[in-house]
């Protein structure tokens, strides 16, 4: 019983001296993250380089049915020739994919003496390969 308490006093003196030697203060997150964002603008003042961030915001302009339509034209010619792109690119991988590119055929000495020669097929399909046992 002795022992016990003697040990169970040494054990919070240990833990005690063990907390008053870390030197870590707790993290607070809001903090950190009024921090975080500080250095993040400030990072992007430095790209504009700027000092500070501008006082006045000019109001966005009217964009002419000019710009409009020539960013309309634009869209439906990248998406056509997109569409285009893909519709080809699946007619050839359909071609691919539906004939193997290489079949190997092994012939491998049984492991065991009352065995056949064992046959092993290997089918590649567009750099998978799958293999039989015969």
């Amino acid at each position: 019983m002795h022992y016990c308490v003697l040990s169970a006093f040494l054990l919070l003196h240990l833990v005690a001296v063990a907390l008053s030697l870390s030197t870590c203060s707790t993290l607070d997150m809001d903090q950190f993250m009024r921090k975080r964002i500080e250095a993040i603008r400030g990072q992007i003042l430095s790209k504009l380089k700027l000092t500070s961030p501008p006082e006045d915001y000019p109001e966005p302009e009217e964009v002419p049915p000019e710009v409009i339509s020539i960013y309309n034209s634009t869209r439906d010619l990248l998406q056509e020739k997109a569409s285009r792109r893909a519709a080809a690119c699946e007619r050839e991988r359909s071609d691919e994919e539906y004939y193997a590119k290489e079949v190997y055929k092994i012939d491998m000495p049984p492991f065991f003496p009352s065995e056949s020669t064992v046959t092993l097929r290997l089918l590649c399909i567009l750099g998978k390969c799958f293999c039989s046992w015969h």
